[in-house]
This record gives C-alpha cells, sequence and structure tokens, in this order.
C-alpha cells in the first residue's frame, strides 16, 4: 500500500483547476437531490463582508491628563508607582499610565492587594484604602469615549485596566462595561475595536469574566445585533477568540442562541474560513445537542459546497466526528450519495474518506455499491485510489475486483499507472490473504504481461508477482 496522503496543512493553495489528468470535471457529475446544496456547483466562498477598518494611526494612544499631579504625587515616579515621564508614544506629552512593574507598586497594584479586603485593618488603613478606590472609580469615569478606547489600545493601559476589573468592584466593572457598550468618533462600536486590537481584546476577555447575567446578556446582545460586525469578528484572529469564550462563557444559558443563531446565518462563509470554523467548533464540543441543533441543519443543508472547499472539507469531517442521531445519518447518506462525485474532487475525496473509516455498514456498502463502472477513472487520482483501495478492505471488495478484471486493457492500464498500481498491488495482497479465487483470476490475467510491467510504475506490480525476481526466473 503506498504512503497515506500529505498533511491536510500541507496542500496546494487553492484549487487551481477542478479536472483530472483524463479531462472528467467531477462538478459535471449529477448530484443526488436529496440535499446538501450545491446550487449549480458554484464556488462557495462569499465576498463582499464589509471591512471595518481598526487602525488608528491619527489617534493619541494616550488620554490627556485626568487628575492633577496631587492627586497621586509628584510629577515623578512616587510611592504610588505612577511615570508622568514623556510618553514615547506621544512625544512632549505626559503620560499618566500606571507601571505595574513598578518595584514600589502601583496604586492599581495597591488596590487589588489591600482594596479587597479590609481584614485585619485598622480603621485608618480602610478609610485610606476605601480613598484608592474612589480614586480609581473617579479614574475610570473620567475615561469616555475615545479616551478610553486609546487607554484600552495602548499596552500600558489595557494592563492597568485588566487590573481595574479583576477587582471585581461593581461600580468600575459596570462603568468599563458601559465604556465598552458606546460608539467612538468613528462610529464604530467600541467593543468591535478593541475585539480586533492586539491589547484591546486582552481588556475585552476581562471584561467579560468580570459580568454579571445581566451585563452579559447586554453584550451578548451588543455583538450579535449586527449580523456583518459579528461575522467580521468571527473571522479576525482576536475577535475569534473572544467570540469563543463567549460561547464557553454561555454554556447551558439560553442567551446562546443569540450566537448560534448568527453562526447559522452566516454558515458557508464561517465554515470556510480557517479561523472562523473553529468558532463553529466551539459550540459542536462545549454546548448542548439541543442548543447545537440548528448548526447541524446548516451542516446538512451544506455538506456538499463544505466538501469541496479546502477549509469546508476539513470543518465538515470534524462536524462527523460530534454529530449524533437522525441528523447523522442525514449527513453521511447525503455525503455517500454523491461518493462518485466527491470521490473525484481534490477536497471531497478526503470526506468520503472519512465517511469510509467509520465501517458503517449501510454507507460503506453505498459507496462501494455507487462507485461500480467509475473504479478505473478514480483509482487513477490521487486521493481516489485512496478511496478504491479502503473500499478493497471490506466484504464488497469481489464488486472492485471483477470490475477490473472485466476488461485485460483496463486491469493493466491501472497497474502500470502511478496511482493506480498501488490500487493493484493491494486488490492482490487482500485476496491472496483471504485465500479467494480472485487472486488467482488476477494473477492468470498479469503473468502473460509482465513485460509491459517489468518497468516504469508497473514495475511495484511486477516485484509484488515475482518476488523481485528477473522475468527469466519466473
Amino acid at each position: 500500500m503506498h504512503s497515506p496522503l500529505p498533511c491536510r496543512s500541507i496542500k496546494p493553495e487553492g484549487r487551481t483547476g477542478t479536472k483530472n489528468r483524463q479531462g472528467f470535471s467531477p462538478r459535471n457529475c449529477l448530484l443526488a437531490a436529496n440535499g446538501g446544496s450545491l446550487q449549480g456547483i458554484q464556488e462557495p466562498r462569499v465576498n463582499g463582508l464589509p471591512r471595518y477598518q481598526a487602525g488608528f494611526a491619527n489617534s493619541t494612544l494616550v488620554p490627556p491628563p485626568l487628575f492633577p499631579g496631587t492627586i497621586w504625587g509628584s510629577n515623578s515616579s512616587g510611592n504610588d508607582g505612577w511615570d508622568f515621564l514623556g510618553s514615547r508614544l506621544h512625544s512632549g506629552a505626559k503620560r499618566y499610565v500606571p507601571i505595574l512593574n513598578s518595584p514600589s507598586g502601583s496604586v492599581v497594584d495597591e488596590g487589588a492587594s489591600s482594596v479587597g479586603s479590609n481584614t485585619g485593618l485598622s480603621d485608618s488603613s480602610v478609610v485610606k484604602n476605601q480613598e484608592k478606590l474612589d480614586n480609581l472609580r473617579n479614574f475610570i469615569c473620567l475615561l469616555q469615549g475615545d479616551r478610553f478606547v486609546n487607554y484600552c489600545l495602548d499596552k500600558d493601559g489595557s494592563r492597568t485596566l485588566h487590573v481595574l476589573l479583576s477587582l471585581r468592584d461593581p461600580e468600575i466593572t459596570c462603568q468599563i462595561c458601559k465604556n465598552v457598550l458606546d460608539m467612538s468618533s468613528r462610529g464604530i462600536p467600541i467593543f468591535f475595536e478593541l475585539m480586533l486590537n492586539q491589547h484591546g481584546w486582552h481588556v475585552f476577555s476581562e471584561v467579560i469574566d468580570s459580568l454579571n447575567h445581566q451585563q452579559l446578556k447586554l453584550i451578548t446582545y451588543e455583538i450579535t445585533k449586527d449580523l456583518s460586525v459579528f461575522t467580521a469578528l468571527t473571522l479576525h484572529t482576536h475577535g475569534s477568540n473572544l467570540i469563543k469564550k463567549v460561547i464557553r462563557t454561555l454554556t447551558r444559558s439560553h442567551l446562546i442562541s443569540f450566537v448560534t443563531n448568527n453562526l447559522c446565518a452566516a454558515f458557508l462563509l464561517v465554515m470556510t474560513n480557517r479561523i472562523g470554523s473553529y468558532v463553529i467548533s466551539e459550540c459542536l464540543n462545549h454546548l448542548r445537542a439541543e442548543d447545537n441543533e440548528a448548526l447541524y441543519e446548516a451542516a446538512i443543508k451544506w455538506c456538499l459546497d463544505l466538501a469541496i472547499d479546502h477549509e469546508g472539507s476539513i470543518a465538515v469531517i470534524r462536524v462527523i466526528n460530534t454529530i449524533q442521531g437522525l441528523q447523522r445519518y442525514r449527513l453521511l447518506n447525503i455525503l455517500s450519495e454523491n461518493a462518485v462525485f466527491l470521490s473525484q474532487d481534490p477536497e471531497g475525496n478526503y470526506v468520503i474518506q472519512k465517511v469510509m473509516s467509520l465501517n458503517i455498514p449501510l454507507f460503506t456498502q453505498k459507496v462501494c455499491r455507487l462507485l461500480i463502472g467509475h473504479y478505473e477513472t478514480i483509482s487513477l487520482q490521487k486521493g481516489g485510489s485512496h478511496i478504491v483501495e479502503k473500499c478493497l478492505d471490506t466484504e464488497w471488495k469481489s464488486w472492485i475486483i471483477e470490475s477490473f478484471l472485466s476488461n485485460t486493457n483496463t486491469l493493466l492500464h491501472v497497474a502500470k499507472d502511478e496511482f493506480g498500481n498501488y490500487v493493484i498491488q493491494k486488490a492482490l495482497k487482500v485476496t491472496k490473504k483471504s485465500g479467494s479465487p480472485l487472486y488467482h483470476k488476477l494473477l492468470s490475467r498479469l503473468k502473460p504481461h509482465l513485460s509491459i510491467l517489468q518497468s516504469g510504475y508497473g514495475r511495484n506490480v511486477f516485484n509484488l508477482i515475482t518476488g523481485g525476481q528477473s522475468l527469466k526466473k519466473v
């Protein structure tokens, strides 16, 4: 048996053409009319998704001074850990971002360690901690609109907000949540700008962890109310990570329907995107069966479109791994009934191999039966030859071998082919091992033509029959 197909991750990018070497185009096949989509077998890629610009080259990354220096100390790195040196981001401006790794400790660090608990403190210490907490609350209240955005998108600012949120102070959390849901001066939701930014997404991640149920409901609604915005987030590296976190947070909550309904609406686009497809996989792996039902219905609807797309074929295989019950039967039935078409597609053949590997007799037999009359063509293709070999491992292998025996020229043609020779080797091995009379029939057809097989790719079949001996000794 020849070596397995190369890893999916290193396959050639795209599909430069769908015709095989014999000029056969799988897109011209008649498909089983029982579902799976493929409207006119059109390319499943969807374009035109609105792009949102998240670059803020002209905005100030650090907000202007929010408090007079007397509140935090002098204009130097004081005991409270604030650095008012000139900002490297905005030349000449003062910088009011806590230095979190300051040896003396920042105001925020002190708040996280002492404001959170007053146990064992004197009355004066409690008052002092309360004053610090009030200052932090005032600080957050003054971060509005673009000031808040710029602070979140700054490395130090995002770390500061992360620590503030970790305090789990209701007032601070509520104010940050309110800021996140506002609109920026660019007319873009602030949460959208945060979710797509390398620093801002960390802030939003901590926001999710800090919310109560009502706030989480509000955030979920805002994220999902615009399908184009939600889809753009799903297809972005940082945005998809946050959507997946929302999914995990909403497990066993009725709010998850906001997310799954949007994923169903943009199912084909999301599933044919490498980043987006894993968002749907997050649902399939973590949600209850009833919450995933609509997603599985979408997978059944679009399964053929997905199967002929590079990323889509990988995604539909992941769906096969999780789908259960009647929906599993319906999906596998559509795929197996279109075995002739999918077996000859550069991506679809992987899906049929997956169906065959399940060893479900109903679908395995259906694939073997439908491929009768096509075994020669499929054996001459890289992916298709693997499918034929899998068919030879089933109890219906006689259908394949008898198909080859019906025409000696066909048998020789396959035996000399770059991929087909592995199929004939497989046929000889399985029939010999099982003691089938078909083994001797194959030998009787091949031995008179050993001279033809002793060169090129046919040499593999020649060596198997002769044991590596020269033709004169046979």
